[in-house]
């Protein structure tokens, strides 16, 4: 009986002892598993911070070659502009250059001793630009507004033929002649504008400047550079033997610019034009009033030898 007591106390206590050896077990278990969570975060965490530094190091590096990008842009900007800027006063400087050295040449050329005009001169092909003005000089535009108003509405020759005026109609959705005060000096967008329609008429791309020249004209309907514009479109359409389209531009430069160096030559244009539509009494009276009104101009010449070669043809 004694022994069955003893027996019975000892598995108690072992009972006990397992019952109390449990949860010790289960936190210990559980705080080594603290520690490994722990650790790997802590791994995580390096390797974040780690990446982190790597990409704001990153992104400080492209955010300094954008700043020194931007200001090679910045750099290579002025430049360009005053590139630009002296490109068009070179040009304009030696269009100016130009047209002083050509009628010089054709006064000394086409006049002999006696001041009269001689037998030789120059054919159609040596026509050249005689009239892209200089625009921080005096205006011609703006002084064929100021005389506007003292011009009569159409330009009348020694012989009775006329110019009239284009019609509202002939203009269609196109640009159209300035009606009030132009300005004296042009932009660097203008200037551009004008140089690259003028370049397109002398490679020959007629198509391309007459788009060109008309977009000039409706951007800059009042600059400086209008008369030349008018008259190197209405060339552009000439050769395109678009007669009546060069007429109306032709027209518009004797009208609204009457005091523009280009006169002579788009009246020479009209008479020209005129012809090539076998209109040749029309024709003849406007090229003798350029022959007798412009001696000494390569206009003047041009009108005389192609009035010749109609008096051969019986015209």
């Amino acid at each position: 009986m004694f022994e069955l007591v003893t027996v019975r106390r000892k598995a108690s206590w072992i009972l006990c002892g397992v019952l109390l050896s449990g949860p010790t077990a289960a936190l210990a278990q559980d705080k080594l598993s603290l520690r490994s969570v722990d650790a790997r975060l802590a791994r995580i965490e390096r390797v974040l911070d780690q990446s982190l530094l790597e990409q704001l190091q990153r992104v400080d590096s492209l955010q300094r070659e954008i700043r020194s990008l931007r200001g090679e842009i910045e750099s290579l900007n002025n430049e360009i502009d005053k590139l630009t800027k002296r490109s068009s006063d070179l040009y304009a400087d030696t269009d100016r250059r130009v047209t002083d050295l050509e009628e010089s040449r054709d006064s000394l050329e086409f006049l002999n001793a006696e001041g009269a005009l001689s037998e030789g001169g120059v054919g159609e092909g040596d026509f050249l630009d005689d009239a892209a003005q200089d625009p921080s000089g005096p205006s011609t535009a703006s002084r064929a507004v100021e005389s506007a108003a003292e011009a009569p509405a159409v330009f009348v020759s020694q012989r009775g033929s006329s110019i009239p005026s284009p019609s509202s109609a002939e203009f269609g959705n196109g640009p159209r002649p300035p009606t009030g005060q132009l300005r004296d000096t042009a932009t660097q967008a203008e200037k551009a504008g004008y140089t690259r329609a003028y370049d397109l008429l002398v490679r020959g791309q007629n198509d391309s400047a007459v788009r060109s020249f008309n977009e000039f004209l409706v951007s800059f309907p009042d600059g400086p550079y209008s008369d030349n514009a008018w008259y190197w479109q209405g060339e552009a359409m000439y050769a395109q033997r678009d007669f009546d389209s060069a007429l109306r531009n032709f027209g518009v430069v004797v009208n609204s610019f009457p005091n523009s160096t280009k006169v002579p030559d788009a009246r020479l244009k009209i008479g020209f034009a005129l012809y090539e539509q076998r209109r040749f009494g029309e024709s003849r009276d406007i090229l003798t009033g350029v022959q007798n009104e412009y001696p000494g101009r390569s206009a003047a010449v041009l009108a005389r030898k192609r009035l010749q070669k109609m008096s051969r043809d019986g015209q």
